[in-house]
């Protein structure tokens, strides 16, 4: 028998994009790409730098603290589970 992941994300906000600095509302549980299906440059929590491809409308359970705005897509968005852990979602 095997274990199901479920995650119930509670705010989905749009993406700051910026070569400069982490995004304001973020860090992000999950990200989102709304738009069409390309590359995408980020930066996770850890400090790691990838480009990924996102396919338009899956979620990406990456946590992750920038989106860059280099090759960066203009319709990401970033999903946040509501633990405390993330920054925004504390209360």
């Amino acid at each position: 028998m095997s274990d199901i992941l479920s995650v119930t994300y509670v705010t989905a906000i749009a993406a700051t994009q910026s070569d400069t600095a982490a995004d304001p509302a973020g860090p992000f549980a999950a990200i989102q790409n709304t738009g069409a299906s390309a590359t995408c440059k980020i930066t996770t929590v850890q400090g790691t730098t990838a480009t990924i491809y996102l396919t338009q409308g899956l979620i990406y359970p990456i946590a992750v603290q920038r989106v860059w705005s280099t090759g960066g897509l203009s319709t990401i968005i970033g999903l946040n589970d509501g633990s405390r852990m993330w920054k925004g979602t504390q209360g």
